[in-house]
């Protein structure tokens, strides 16, 4: 009897994949049940190898009658785990629905053709096009082949409708198309603006979905059955017989980057995955990230522009409030609050926007300055007044709210900084006939409460809304008139690298939600650093002059997007061992090819007990930093050095923090 021999991806954390063999032929992509160690794995075949010298285990069951991925679609796992350094096992598990992690689960593929008829059942618009529109959508539509394009269309400008020209284009000829979002808030408005045009065709595919529902979705998609997915970071590998378009909404957001395990952006594996399909794919945002404006400038991508609003109505003066010399309210100047009483009256909505959930950040005691720090992290716990808790945001522990300070008895406690719930609560004092709308983490954990939310502010001519990110992005509130921010210096003082690029992208977002219906908005930026070169260049609301000026900073700087960057990630007990382990790991690397930063503390240096602790590698070319990459990594997963094996290890390409 023959014998066939096959690789087989395991999601364990070596980056191999593990020789087994069969006496029946099974085609790549499909999961089998091997026996791994002492244990039963599952395992997804990844390519037929010719025979072997090497001792092989039987595959002990071939689950599916038909693989679940394609060909295509295992090459972008393989391109994705030599991109990130990450074992090609996890990198797969990953992307398979949790049903399909078991081996005691089968699969049943099933195709189903497209209906044309269905199709121009929809071709009934429901929006009228400006002439910006029209020759975005027919230049789009004209794109042939791998084509990556940038879609810069400032705030209000419409690029959801040519988002959906598009789609139906994509449609009539039976292709589908895979549409991203940074975050789960986005899906809703977005779901529902492509539901309406185009039905049951439309599917969603986040996180929050019940594991059954979203395994619904993956098997819909892949059938044929959807022809439109819209889903976050997750959804950038869902399988598609007939992929003819990627649309990555607001391209420029961290949030596609997976900070966790496997430290991908959904992004860049989409544009991959366009490439090696050979399809268009459209980048879609107000304010782009400098890594898309290098690739436009280098020629690698193009661009097409909507430079005005679909309402013709102007975007919101920007007014830049010095707080230096101001008593705040709960984190609000005087003139801000004076702002929210005069749009209120005007029976318009007024927007606060604050990065930061709970009541207070820190809880101390006035008497001996103590401070109260989460017990596994080196972070302040942050006071709920709701929840009656102090909670930590990197690691989730809870406490009780003390009476008396643990270290000096007295019962001077009180809390500094201003969060959600306090702006909610002062706010409800001072306009107590207005209704407020809160959206972040915690008002939004209920499902629905999202969905409900939104309606709210929707259905309203006037109100208040607080938030966080989750509030500024993408959203549309036609009666948003004032928008104030509280907290931008966050992003002035940050250490991190891309904080400055991020404040920027947050004020022309937020800025974006304010004016689409009478263009008389009003951004006030509070802020104690009102000189700030950044902050002054974003005051006249164009996002592009003040990239331009970054970029040339970088530039000078040698900063990505002009290098390209890497951390070792080590982490353990001890900060020593830390460090020990990367000044022995930076041995390894050819510092004359490179710039070495480190070993030095992450910026969350002790989460859950552990300490953390990185060591940075720049180079001046993306092949370089791989080579660097590739040999280190090689040398750390076959080292049986005692100091690389007390830490816990891992490589983030492309990091957004330290």
């Amino acid at each position: 009897m023959s014998k066939f021999f096959y690789n087989v991806a395991i999601a364990v954390p070596l980056r191999q994949a593990f020789t087994y063999h069969s006496n029946q032929q099974i085609i790549p992509g499909t999961r089998v049940a091997v026996k791994f160690g002492r244990t039963n794995k599952l395992g997804i075949v990844t390519e037929v190898i010719s025979e072997t010298d090497i001792k092989t285990k039987s595959i002990h069951m071939v689950l599916d009658d038909l693989p679940i991925f394609s060909k295509t679609e295992l090459k972008i796992f393989k391109w994705a785990s030599d991109y990130y350094l990450h074992p090609i096992g996890e990198v797969i598990n990953s992307f398979l629905p949790t049903n399909l992690r078991q081996t005691k689960n089968t699969f049943e593929a099933e195709t189903i053709e497209g209906n044309k008829e269905i199709i121009e059942q929809n071709s009934e618009f429901q929006t009228t096009l400006n002439s910006e529109q029209i020759k975005a959508v027919k230049f789009l539509n004209e794109l042939i082949g791998f084509m990556p394009t940038l879609l810069h269309g400032v705030t209000g400008s419409g690029k959801t409708e040519v988002y959906i020209r598009c789609i139906y284009e994509q449609l009539l000829n039976n292709k589908s198309v895979l549409v991203l979002a940074p975050e789960i808030a986005l899906t809703p408005q977005l779901e529902s603006r492509v539901r309406n045009q185009f039905g049951d065709l439309v599917g969603i595919y986040h996180s929050k979905m019940t594991t059954s529902a979203r395994y619904k979705a993956w098997k819909k998609f892949r059938s044929g059955e959807l022809k439109v997915i819209i889903g976050t970071r997750s959804a950038v590998m869902m399988p598609a017989p007939k992929l003819g378009l990627i649309i990555v909404d607001e391209e420029h957001d961290a949030s596609y980057k997976q900070q966790e395990g496997f430290k991908f952006s959904a992004r860049d594996i989409a544009i991959k995955r366009a490439q090696i399909i050979k399809i268009p794919i459209i980048l879609g945002s107000a304010t782009p990230s400098l890594r898309t404006l290098k690739l436009v400038e280098e020629k690698k991508f193009q661009t097409v522009s909507l430079t005005k609003r679909v309402t013709q109505k102007s975007p919101p003066k920007f007014s830049i409030l010095d707080i230096n010399e101001v008593k705040l309210v709960s984190g609000l100047a005087p003139q801000a609050i004076e702002a929210i009483s005069q749009t209120l009256t005007q029976k318009k909505q007024a927007m606060i926007f604050i990065n930061r959930r709970g009541f207070a950040p820190q809880f101390i005691c006035s008497y001996c300055d103590w401070k109260a720090m989460c017990n596994s992290c080196d972070s302040s716990l942050v006071f709920h007044h709701q929840a009656a808790r102090l909670i930590c945001h990197r690691c989730d522990s809870a406490f009780g709210v003390p009476t008396h300070c643990p270290s000096c008895s007295k019962a001077q406690l009180s809390f500094l900084g201003t969060g959600t719930e306090q702006l909610e609560e002062t706010l409800k004092e001072l306009f107590p006939k207005t209704a407020i709308h809160r959206m972040d983490r915690d008002s939004t954990t209920k499902s629905g409460s999202l969905e409900t939310i939104l309606s709210e502010i929707n259905n309203s001519d006037t109100g208040i809304l607080i938030g966080t990110q989750m509030l500024i992005k993408g959203h549309d509130f036609p009666n948003l008139e004032l928008v104030v921010t509280v907290d931008v210096d966050q992003g002035i003082t940050s250490l991190n690298s891309s904080a400055v690029e991020e404040m920027g992208q947050q004020l022309i977002q937020v800025a974006g939600r304010a004016g689409r219906s009478d263009g008389n908005a009003t951004v006030l930026v509070q802020s104690r650093y009102v000189n700030d070169q950044n902050l002054l260049q974003l005051k006249n609301g164009n996002y592009l002059n003040f990239a331009k000026s970054l970029m040339e900073q970088r530039r000078a700087t040698n900063q990505p997007p002009y290098t390209f960057e890497a951390t070792i990630k080590a982490s353990s007990p001890k900060a020593q061992t830390n460090i020990e382990m990367l000044t022995y790991a930076k041995q390894f690397i050819d510092s004359s090819k490179c710039v070495l930063i480190g070993p030095i503390p992450a910026m969350q240096s002790k989460v859950r007990g552990s300490y953390h602790h990185h060591l940075l590698i720049q180079t001046k070319t993306r092949t370089g930093l791989n080579k660097l990459l590739v040999h280190l990594s090689d040398f750390l997963s076959k080292d049986k050095n005692s100091i690389s094996n007390k830490v816990r290890w891992s490589i983030n390409v492309d990091p957004l923090e330290f």
